[in-house]
């Protein structure tokens, strides 16, 4: 599904996710899901765009579990398979791939990659996107390369390492973390936060769940908003929750 490729301007907030090939010992990554929100400053314009990459093959979902300060606490994994529609498959953590079957799993990964390089492009191509933003870079930047993805012409932005740096925090917040203390809502045929709020198309309304990449996307769009427009307040909300994470060290 694609909505507004081709009309980005001013910047894009992105998240991918990713899954490792079941039985690779997290040898084979692959991306298996984005959501993108196209921002455009100058008329207050919102457009969405997202895609699954839909292969017949296992993936391992690793999430992140979080404690109420930010702190991750553990890991949860189960396994999918796009390409049939399922999801949330036991984990079985001594489970080996073949070596017979390694060729199509690194072949449906490079797919895959190939598939992202293909739906940044529009993107990318007409030189007017200022920013990509995403939150916590590092597996962005890894999957850009690995899909030959160029950024020439636009500033790729880490919105966890920025509000780390202007707050001086020791650790990062998680996106669940902010999320909350911006009020996020999914709401029927909107997302908001404590101070915007935004339509969302129909095609989209079932994607905006946490870890999910439009999901995700919306939630460090509104984030990234808050931050540059309502500052103090984030800033009082953040300063209040690192108070009372320092009290319960």
């Amino acid at each position: 599904m694609q909505s507004a490729m081709g009309e980005a301007g001013g910047s894009v907030y992105l998240d991918i996710e990713f899954g490792y090939v079941y039985g690779t010992c997290r040898g084979v990554m692959m991306p298996i899901e984005i959501g993108a929100v196209v921002y455009r400053p100058e008329d207050d314009r919102v457009r969405y765009a997202g895609e699954q990459f839909r292969y017949d093959i296992d993936v391992e979902i690793w999430k992140k579990v979080t404690d109420p300060c930010g702190k991750t606490v553990g890991v949860a994994t189960t396994v999918a398979n796009m390409g049939r529609g399922e999801y949330g498959m036991a984990y079985d953590h001594s489970f080996r791939m073949s070596d017979d079957d390694l060729p199509a799993a690194t072949e449906a990964a490079n797919k895959a990659f190939s598939d992202l390089g293909a739906f940044m492009e529009p993107f990318l191509s007409t030189g007017d996107v200022e920013e990509v933003v995403v939150f916590a870079a590092d597996m962005e930047k890894r999957a850009f390369r690995m899909a030959d993805i160029s950024l020439d012409g636009s500033t790729l932005v880490d919105l966890q390492r920025e509000i780390r740096r202007h707050f001086g925090m020791k650790q990062v917040l998680s996106l669940d973390r902010l999320a909350r203390l911006i009020d996020f809502s999914a709401d029927g045929s909107t997302v908001a936060s404590t101070h915007f709020r935004y339509p969302v198309p129909a095609e989209y309304r079932h994607l905006l769940a946490a870890h999910r990449g439009m999901g995700d996307a919306v939630r460090t769009f509104l984030l990234a908003r808050e931050f540059q427009e309502e500052f103090r307040h984030l800033e009082e909300r953040i300063r209040t929750l690192l108070k009372a994470c320092e009290g319960e060290g």
